[in-house]
């Protein structure tokens, strides 16, 4: 173990054989069968290399290959992932169900990783956290083991980032400039120690804490109750920040008390906003003025910002800015039954680049690639009373060690108690939990008594697609000239937009005004309008790298489930790229904060498919239908938009169909201001489903309603024959060359805790199910088109999904 990190080990077991419990005995089984695969694996196909981490016999061996692996994500690389941070859940898994908290080695290189990239350790922290407790209706399970070992592993990265400002601003202390920082540079070896490269990957180790030139009240003030008192608000004008370097960035302090050990609170800075932010959210269920509540608590928060703080996502290299204030007035909340969850709008700026001229190159500095085997030597830094403090401290409970026994029979024991509540849940509860309600505009104005007027019967369009035809559209596309990938795409692309041209007549033509006023009804204000508005309003305005981040807080709920949905459609996402497909999906992301809350991104100028409808037929009855509004709206870019549409409609129609995800109805899924489709709302997929019992979704492989397929020309059109059908055979023979990165996702988070999760109701079954959905049992590509056309025609306005909307309209209100 490397000098740098702090002593004390946090191995829970000796080193004695005992058995494995009967929970995880299938786990061996099950992934047995790529024990013989990829012998000769590259440090970047980091899949492999963790899943040799669970079936190896030696695990040493696989533990070296992920300390040559990359740590950190590549912003550079439109976030293809090929770093160990995006597998976290995975190696946190086993080394936590598999290993038993036992694998010293394991634990080392995992708190090496995170001694010297401080997201990664937050990363890991929050994945800990969020695994050490179940919580079920009858009574939350606790791992009692993994909460400690958990509440250990802050403690070492407490003393390992001590006097630390942990924002990725510490570039702003190394000289770039004077840095021959290229493309070869990037592209020469990692385990190079140069001086140059030892710089670049102190990076994510964070910087010393710097006072600000000098003390500005206007910005401690303002977002607070103190700056609007007696409605006396200052000038903005006036209070505008001329220096970014006037911004005092220290850690950040709880507004519900400090943390009873006298500890660093660099790595804690992060950690307690958000503790914050999720107690505020627990709270809100019981306050009676909510929003006035929410709001007070906001303010208070903004006494303690700016502050050491950042949102913990990847995306648009949103994590590399600090937060500045909260913008507190845009918060909403959105109250069910048991829950109130909010929204919640930041102010953040990236001091690196208010610095820097080329924002490019500091992408690609801070994209450098970090490895647990870098030859990194850290900072001198001075002795401080929380050094001194932790010297003291007795190290009996970190140094604690526990039989093999104890270990295993406690987690047998507390995996049994989960069973056993779990059995006493009810099959289903079928309520919508208020994600989708922040997409839903103007709700207030209607009434949920609406009168569901007869309508005249839409015409079925036949289905029927015979072998003949599909053996000749599948023989047209197999003599197309093989051509490069990005060749095919401008091919699909041009038939779209010769064919889009035959319906152009349809819709409503719209005046600049009629349009405007459509669209800030159906979508209501832009993120950009927003961003200027709020911008406009601010003292930080001067800044440039100055940006907004929109996030749902939610707690009561289990988002663990959330969020390895959206890592397997991400992982999708990467397949569609890699194969050089046009299909788009919305990757937005999730976080699982704890064992019962999080934060979820929010996609911005987008609306329900449910909120769509209710305005289409209470203000907007002269569009006869969705199909008539798309192309009314969307009359001046028709082709652009049926392009997002399509190819969005296909890409979640495999996801859909693959990870047999349920509960689609209009609630669950958005159309943009661009043309797309966007699902979201992923409590059932795999093998779990709402209707208690009933399953309206079960044999429908997606959901294609008519209604969709309308906006291309019906079933019989030209944009869905020789678009959507020969997309979706595209796409599905990619993901079935790929499925073995979906595959090995799904078997080892289910051979560990993922047996805690709803997804794997039907056990084993669930996974044999999902593979039999990869291979069909056809003999040849002509077989494999016939069977994805015959997919495509079961879905095709299936009763079943056309019931369980009406189902939901009559249960939930949600119109179809």
């Amino acid at each position: 173990m490397n000098d740098d990190i702090p002593k004390g080990c946090l191995c829970y077991t000796k080193k004695v054989k005992g058995e494995i419990p009967k929970t995880f005995k299938k786990a061996n089984k099950i992934l047995s069968k790529y024990k013989n695969n990829n012998l000769n694996i590259q440090d970047d196909d980091i899949l492999d290399v963790i899943i040799r981490l669970y079936v190896a016999e030696n695990k040493s061996n696989a533990i070296a290959m992920l300390q040559r692996c990359r740590i950190n994500p590549n912003f550079g690389t439109n976030l293809l992932r090929k770093d160990l941070e995006y597998f976290i859940p995975q190696i946190v898994n086993f080394m936590v169900f598999h290993q038993h908290l036992s694998d010293d080695n394991l634990i080392q290189f995992v708190l090496r990783a995170s001694s010297l990239d401080f997201f990664f350790a937050h990363q890991v922290f929050f994945q800990l956290k969020s695994m050490s407790q179940i919580i079920t209706q009858n009574e939350p399970v606790t791992f009692t083991i993994v909460r400690r070992f958990t509440d250990n592993f802050f403690l070492k990265m407490s003393q390992n980032y001590a006097g630390n400002l942990l924002i990725a601003s510490h570039i702003l202390q190394i000289d770039f400039e004077e840095i021959n920082f290229n493309k070869n540079n990037l592209n020469t070896s990692i385990e190079t120690s140069s001086p140059t490269k030892s710089s670049l990957q102190q990076v994510y180790q964070g910087g010393l804490r710097i006072e600000s030139i000098k003390v500005n009240d206007n910005i401690s003030l303002y977002g607070t109750k103190e700056w609007n008192k007696n409605d006396n608000q200052k000038s903005v004008e006036t209070a505008i920040l001329k220096n970014y370097k006037e911004i005092h960035l220290q850690d950040y302090s709880s507004i519900f008390g400090k943390r009873q050990n006298n500890f660093d609170t660099a790595f804690f800075s992060n950690i307690s906003f958000w503790d914050d932010i999720m107690r505020i959210c627990d709270d809100l269920s019981k306050a009676k003025k909510k929003t006035e509540f929410l709001h007070s608590c906001l303010q208070k928060m903004n006494e303690n910002l700016p502050a050491a703080v950042y949102v913990p996502f990847v995306g648009n290299s949103i994590r590399n800015h600090a937060v500045l204030k909260i913008v507190y007035k845009e918060s909403r909340v959105f109250s069910t039954k048991m829950r109130s969850p909010f929204s919640l709008v930041l102010e953040l700026y990236r001091p690196e680049v208010e610095e820097k001229t080329n924002s490019q190159i500091v992408e690609e500095q801070i994209s450098f690639p970090i490895t647990a085997n870098s030859n990194i030597k850290k900072k001198p830094q001075e002795r401080t009373q929380s050094h001194l403090l932790q010297e003291e401290l007795k190290l009996d409970e970190i140094q604690r060690k526990y039989s093999s026994v104890d270990v295993q029979k406690s987690i047998q024991n507390e995996f049994m108690q989960l069973k056993f509540n779990q059995s006493k849940l009810p099959i289903d509860q079928n309520q919508l939990n208020g994600t989708s309600l922040f997409y839903c505009l103007n709700d207030e104005s209607l009434t949920s008594d609406i009168e569901q007027k007869d309508q005249n019967e839409i015409p079925k369009y036949s289905t029927t697609y015979s072998l003949q035809e599909n053996v000749q559209a599948f023989s047209i596309e197999e003599n197309i000239p093989q051509v490069e990938k990005e060749e095919k795409d401008v091919l699909l692309i041009s038939k779209m937009h010769r064919n889009s041209f035959l319906q152009a007549e349809k819709g409503i033509t719209l005046n600049r005004d009629e349009y405007n006023e459509l669209k800030r009804n159906i979508f209501g204000e832009s993120s950009q309008q927003q961003e200027d508005r709020i911008k406009s309003q601010s003292i930080f305005q001067g800044l440039k790298s100055w940006r907004l981040a929109h996030l749902i807080v939610k707690t009561g709920d289990n988002l663990k489930q959330e969020q390895f949905a959206l890592q397997l459609i991400s992982q999708f996402d990467q397949i569609f790229k890699k194969s050089g497909l046009p299909l788009k999906l919305r990757c937005y992301e999730v976080l699982s904060l704890g064992p019962d809350c999080g934060i979820i991104e929010m996609i911005k100028n987008a609306t329900t498919i449910d909120s769509l409808q209710k305005n289409l037929r209470k203000k907007y009855q002269q569009f006869i239908n969705f199909s008539d509004f798309f192309r009314s709206f969307f009359r001046n870019n028709i082709d652009q938009a049926l392009q997002n549409y399509v190819q969005s409609l296909v890409a979640y129609g495999l996801v859909c169909y693959f990870l047999q995800v349920k509960d689609r109805h209009n609630g669950n899924i958005l159309l943009d201001s661009e043309g797309h489709l966007i699902h979201i709302d992923f409590g059932f997929f795999l093998s779990n489903a709402p209707g208690k019992g009933m399953e309206f979704e079960g044999k429908v492989p997606f959901k294609l309603l008519s209604d969709y397929i309308q906006v291309l020309g019906g079933a019989k059109g030209v944009l869905f024959k020789e678009n959507f059908r020969k997309l979706f055979y595209k796409g599905f023979k990619a993901c079935q060359q790929h499925q073995k990165e979906i595959l090995l996702l799904v078997e080892m988070m289910y051979t560990g805790h993922g047996t805690t999760l709803p997804c794997f109701q039907k056990g084993e079954q669930a996974l044999k199910e999902l593979y039999a959905r990869f291979n069909p049992r056809v003999k040849s590509d002509a077989e494999l088109f016939v069977h994805v056309q015959e997919l495509i025609n079961h879905s095709l306005d299936n009763w079943r999904a056309r019931w369980y909307d009406k189902f939901q309209y009559f249960a939930q209100g949600v119109f179809y």
